[in-house]
């Protein structure tokens, strides 16, 4: 690899390395102006200049703007790695607050201090309008810690590909502290308030049957809302009670209900069921088969288990939606559909199933995540341990 040095006024030189040539047989080089005292001390600099191109650490063509650059980033990564749902969720992320702030940047000059200073807006004030206050005017409200982290997460990814694209030599994310975030509290029932849920679902007939169904059939394999809702038929075998969970439903406004392979690769599992729930699903399928009689010609026969009125797929939403309204009416305490997952895994393991199984029934990749995300004490368990030791060292002692 060759370098020429070209005299550009007083004290200034143009540092140009030659790297070879392209399909077209035109040069490929690097330039770059510097300022020293001679040409001695250019020629200083011309050595390291071309140590760096050799070792990749300048990089090549045009360096885009940061808003070039996700446009480059959608197109070959985004739309074709990230699943729907998750990239529609970052393109909020990206049209609402990062581009606004960065989109002007050119990719390289995206400093550390830049980074810090968008998280610093975001955690003082943001463009979002939450709630009018006493006096009729707009209040704004910043982003919580959880939410900043995952603007963090995102930008850090995207300058990630950028250093691996080679389009800048390294990512300045990795120089800011990432925001902490509390850890989320997963709330979930315990073994009572599962037992006063499921005697209401039991009392429940008609058209809500199939929330009914919905409900219990999660309480029992903890199945996320997306494969829940994507559940069919032909995934049931009642003979041998076992469910197949092989793909998710989910739903985005500008793309409608649509059908996805689960989250992960461990997410395509079976799981037993007991037969207490097949005798629920075979009594749910009678009502099924009659519900489509009653519509005939205009039922669309998706073979989804949780349907609408016409045999389409559900929506998801419907489900928990549904659920968080039903557990308000009959005096619960308040949680996501998701937290009937949370419930399934804590109340295994409070009966000693072994941690690999639920890890196992749930389509978890790492039987840490089981741990660190859907373990928690049971209260009936902690007073147990709280009297353990009254029972040896008091009672015992007497």
């Amino acid at each position: 690899m060759t370098g020429s040095i070209e005299k550009h006024g007083k004290n200034s030189y143009r540092l140009v390395v030659f790297k070879g040539y392209d399909l077209d047989g035109k040069s490929i080089k690097h330039q770059k102006t510097i300022h020293c005292k001679n040409k001695s001390e250019a020629r200083t600099e011309l050595a390291k200049y071309i140590a760096q191109v050799e070792n990749g650490f300048v990089v090549d063509g045009t360096v885009p703007t940061f808003k070039e650059f996700v446009e480059i980033w959608k197109r070959d990564y985004g739309l074709k790695e990230l699943a729907p749902s998750t990239y529609s969720r970052y393109k909020g992320m990206l049209d609402s607050r990062i581009l606004p702030y960065f989109g002007h940047f050119k990719l390289n000059k995206i400093r550390p201090i830049d980074i810090m200073q968008f998280y610093n807006l975001l955690d003082e004030d943001t463009q979002i309008v939450r709630k009018k206050n006493n006096n009729g005017k707009k209040t704004r409200k910043p982003l919580s810690k959880k939410t900043i982290l995952e603007h963090h997460r995102l930008l850090h990814a995207m300058l990630t590909k950028a250093v691996y694209w080679q389009m800048i030599v390294n990512n300045p994310a990795e120089r800011v502290q990432p925001p902490k975030a509390p850890k989320p509290k997963r709330d979930c029932y315990d073994e009572v308030q599962t037992r006063i849920l499921i005697d209401n679902l039991e009392k429940l007939t008609g058209n809500d049957i199939k929330y009914k169904v919905a409900v219990l059939l999660d309480i029992f394999i903890g199945a996320r809302l997306g494969e829940l809702a994507g559940l069919e038929w032909s995934d049931i075998d009642l003979k041998n009670g076992i469910i197949s969970i092989n793909k998710s439903s989910q739903y985005l406004s500008d793309k409608g209900i649509f059908t996805k392979s689960p989250k992960t690769e461990s997410s395509i599992r079976e799981v037993a069921i007991p037969d207490f729930i097949v005798s629920l699903l075979e009594e749910y399928k009678l009502w099924y088969e009659e519900q489509k009689s009653i519509v005939g010609d205009f039922w669309h026969d998706s073979d989804r288990l949780f349907v609408q009125v016409d045999g389409k797929p559900i929506t998801p939403s419907t489900i928990s939606k549904w659920f968080e309204k039903f557990i308000k009416q009959i005096g619960l305490p308040v949680i996501t559909f998701h937290g009937l997952r949370h419930t399934n895994a804590t109340l295994l393991i409070a009966q000693q199933v072994d941690v690999a199984t639920v890890s196992a029934r749930l389509g978890h990749a790492q039987i840490t995540t089981t741990y660190n995300f859907y373990v928690h004490p049971l209260k009936s368990h902690d007073k147990h341990a709280g009297n353990v030791l009254e029972n040896l060292l008091v009672t015992n002692a007497h």
